[in-house]
């Protein structure tokens, strides 16, 4: 048993459920809690302990892998809530898919607690329930050097990389910079291989030649898009929220993101069609094939994606 507190963790989901799965294994004591029970029941059969509420399962060290910041305030500012649990000295980590602002505002919070916070993104290239028990995540951090390195043991069992930044909301910010980046790609990927087979072209030719050519950085954005099929990915219904945040922010700073709107009503439109429970990529190439009538098959590589296993962790300040 790791001589580390207990380690409570609060929504087991997608992401959430590996997680505390792989803290069970690397010897910690895990309390879990989720409004889904039968989620709870199962990490009950792995080994962690079953918490019937929020202010239970709110330990020296907590974590939240929620999926937005809706579901944050509630578990933290809600009756019988984190906040409430909160003793001097704690460190409560959020994970989950919260924005900039929720994050200052529980930062001040916690703050005044005398507790400290850190907020935080996963980063699991490939499916979560495979990825993340075996530690082959990322993980983006956020927030004072000495908190990260009081939870460093915690940080490298659980990801190969711990990419460290000076504030909580910066992570948010990132990740959401991120989703704005591939959502951007997966459109512009599936138009160019709709373009390319309406003239009789493979598109794994294109791919073939942006790799013989050099254009390694266009090589794997297609790939990615290419890689589809493989349940890789957040869903659509994750990436949209993302985006939606990317232009509540740039309203606020009257910062014009046209790009991003026009992508934000393409995802609507995948939206509609039932498809927001696909990854984001596998979403917007089923999309354009109804959008063109088209078979984007030929634009899929079914081999699996090779993952360094075994790297020792390693943190890295930014």
């Amino acid at each position: 048993m790791k001589t580390a507190s207990e380690i409570g963790v609060i929504g087991l989901g997608n992401a959430g459920k590996p997680l505390a799965a792989r803290l069970l294994t690397r010897g910690y004591r895990v309390s879990v809690y989720d409004l889904n029970r039968i989620m709870v029941s199962s990490l009950a059969e792995m080994g962690a302990v079953p918490a019937a509420s929020v202010s239970e399962s709110t330990k020296p060290i907590t974590l939240t892998v929620l999926p937005s910041s809706v579901e944050v305030r509630e578990v933290y500012f809600g009756t019988n809530g984190i906040g409430a649990s909160l003793q001097p000295g704690f460190i409560f980590i959020d994970l989950s898919g919260t924005d900039p602002d929720c994050a200052r505002e529980i930062e001040r919070d916690v703050t005044e607690k005398k507790a400290f916070f850190l907020g935080g993104t996963l980063h699991a290239h490939g499916a979560p329930a495979i990825t993340i028990p075996k530690g082959m995540a990322s993980i983006a951090i956020g927030g004072r050097r000495e908190t990260v390195e009081a939870c460093s043991d915690l940080l490298r069992d659980l990801a190969q990389k711990v990419i460290c930044l000076p504030e909580p909301w910066m992570p948010k910010a990132l990740k959401i910079a991120v989703i704005m980046f591939s959502t951007v790609n997966s459109i512009l990927n599936a138009e160019v291989c709709t373009w390319l087979l309406a003239q009789g072209i493979d598109p794994k030719l294109f791919l073939q030649l942006l790799r013989t050519t050099g254009s390694q950085a266009s090589a794997t954005r297609l790939e990615e898009f290419m890689h589809r099929n493989n349940a890789d990915g957040g869903a659509l219904s994750n990436s949209y929220k993302d985006v939606r945040q990317a232009l509540t922010v740039a309203s606020e700073f009257h910062v014009p993101l046209p790009l991003i709107g026009l992508a934000s009503q393409i995802q609507e439109m995948g939206r509609a069609q039932g498809l927001a429970r696909k990854n984001s990529p596998q979403a917007i190439g089923t999309l354009y094939e109804l959008l063109s009538g088209r078979d984007l098959s030929q634009a899929v590589l079914d081999t699996p994606r090779t993952s360094k296993e075994g790297c020792e962790p390693e943190i890295i300040y930014l």
